[in-house]
């Protein structure tokens, strides 16, 4: 059973490593890093890049 969970936690942090990114602005002075897709990250959010 052990062997079982390892796997699967092993594949969901695969899965979410593979769905991370930064984008940039226009003038490449300012980043946001994000998770699943770049609308959902904080900075998006509140605007800190615009």
């Amino acid at each position: 059973m052990k062997v079982v969970k390892l796997a699967i936690i092993g594949a969901v942090l695969s899965v979410l490593a593979g769905c991370t990114g930064t984008t940039y602005n226009a003038a490449k002075d300012c980043s946001m890093d994000y998770l699943l897709v770049p609308a959902l990250s904080i900075p998006a959010m509140i605007g800190a890049c615009n």
